[in-house]
């Protein structure tokens, strides 16, 4: 890839991170691999090289959310970054800023969703296994689960099938709760 490449990747990564405020990493990349504008090895050194010239933070956060297992490391624009950016938002073209929109309210839209939904887990106050706390806030609804469970590999599993498939797992147990005895 050339500088000027670079460079336009860098000023993309910088968008879509002021305009997606707590986007993880996971998805960052995701979205920039999707573009097919940058490759994995040029999307990491793009990302690196903001890090490093501190016009990118990254945050290592255990918040229950995410597409990974455990930490989850959420991204933010600097000052420094937005001061670039904002230098050399009008010079970029109106193709390249109509998908930059899009791409951002999408990823707007995946860390608010993100963020509705939680699994964690945490060693079992009891002694041995686990205890994993489901949490859903979506549509004004509240819910909270505590498991426990004797394995690390069945506290994940549950996890994972928890931040997958939040909606069915929890219809599915409302629909239960609500059905009457007589039935």
């Amino acid at each position: 890839m050339s500088q000027t490449e670079i460079s336009d990747g860098k000023i993309h990564i910088l968008y879509l991170v002021k305009n997606a405020p707590g986007v993880s990493y996971q998805m960052l990349m995701d979205k920039c691999l999707e573009s097919l504008y940058l490759d994995f090895f040029n999307f990491s050194r793009c990302y690196n090289e903001l890090i490093a010239g501190n016009l990118l933070d990254r945050k290592i956060v255990d918040d229950g959310t995410g597409e990974v297992l455990g930490s989850n490391e959420i991204i933010r624009i600097t000052r420094g970054g937005e001061a670039i950016l904002e230098d050399v938002e009008d010079s970029l073209n109106l193709q390249t800023l109509g998908y930059l929109k899009k791409a951002s309210e999408e990823l707007r839209l995946k860390v608010s969703e993100a963020n509705e939904i939680k699994a964690f887990r945490k060693p079992s106050e009891k002694g041995a296994g686990y205890e994993v706390t489901l949490i859903s806030t979506r549509d004004g609804i509240d819910f909270c689960c505590r498991i426990n469970v004797p394995t690390a590999e069945e506290a994940d599993t549950i996890i994972s099938s928890w931040r997958s498939r939040n909606s069915e797992i929890y219809g599915k147990l409302v629909d239960e709760l609500l059905k009457s005895k007589t039935e």
